[in-house]
């Protein structure tokens, strides 16, 4: 694989290093039924994804982005490094434009939204936490170590559980601005 520009390079870069992280949660990433009846038949599914504190408009956008519409997430997105930039745009992650990824089956799980990321038949991960909302650890000696009054996401390895939000913090993208022409130009 080769990408084009230093951006497309280091969020490969940081997309890789988040994969070698734990191999404990292999399964959190598959579709789990037991989710997606929960948010399917029950209205207050909202407080599932983000605390009561959270704002209308952030709770509509999870809300938004479990039903499949990521219009939401519209924008450029980078690492708070500088490193990693990406664009996100109805549902594709583009990097670059040979290295992009398709947002799939979104199911919220233990405070955040977790989904596929296919490109070319090959899965990873996506993960999403709207702005004041953090993962719920099964470990209490995890926490989130994100910048959590911001929207952020991360592409990890289908192997890579919640714990990226306390290990690798740094492989997180925030939203910077509402452009959706391509990141690394």
């Amino acid at each position: 694989l080769t990408a084009c520009g230093s951006g497309s390079k280091e969020s490969e870069k940081a997309e890789h290093t988040s994969s070698s992280q734990s191999i404990k949660n292999k399964e959190s990433l598959p579709s789990s039924s037991s989710q997606s009846s929960s948010i399917s038949t029950s209205s207050s599914s909202s407080s599932d994804i983000s605390p009561s504190s959270t704002s209308q408009y952030e709770a509509a956008n999870s809300l938004q982005i479990l039903a499949g519409d990521y219009s939401s997430l519209n924008g450029t997105w980078q690492t708070t490094d500088g490193g990693g930039k990406a664009v996100l745009k109805n549902g594709t992650i583009i990097f670059s434009s040979e290295y992009q990824r398709v947002i799939s089956g979104p199911q919220s799980k233990n405070g955040i939204i977790m989904a596929g990321a296919v490109n070319l038949g090959k899965y990873m991960g996506f993960m999403f936490a709207a702005a004041n909302s953090s993962p719920t650890f099964a470990n209490s000696s995890q926490t989130d170590k994100t910048d959590r009054t911001k929207d952020r996401f991360a592409i990890t390895s289908n192997d890579e559980g919640m714990e990226i939000f306390d290990t690798n913090p740094t492989s997180f993208f925030y939203k910077i601005s509402n452009d959706t022409t391509s990141p690394n130009s």
